[in-house]
């Protein structure tokens, strides 16, 4: 799942959670400007996709700003 609101994904049940921009666009951030908002959305569903490949035993945070990777996972 990719969420602007990590934290209640979290609690709520979800074993994989992306960390989202802003809830009105969880993929990007238009401020940026067309290319850097799409290096910004790709990172975030690239993440999303490494998150899918990655084994978790509960809920998991992926964080694509902070360059968490399969290896690199902030649990909660």
């Amino acid at each position: 799942m990719i969420s602007a609101i990590y934290e209640f994904a979290l609690t709520t049940g979800a074993n994989r959670v992306v960390r989202g921009s802003r809830i009105e666009h969880v993929c990007g951030d238009p401020g940026l400007g067309p290319e850097k908002d799409y290096a910004y959305g790709m990172r975030i569903v690239t993440t999303a996709l490494d998150a899918l490949t990655t084994a978790v035993s509960g809920p998991t945070l992926f964080d694509p700003v902070h360059g968490a990777s399969t290896a690199e996972l902030a649990r909660v």
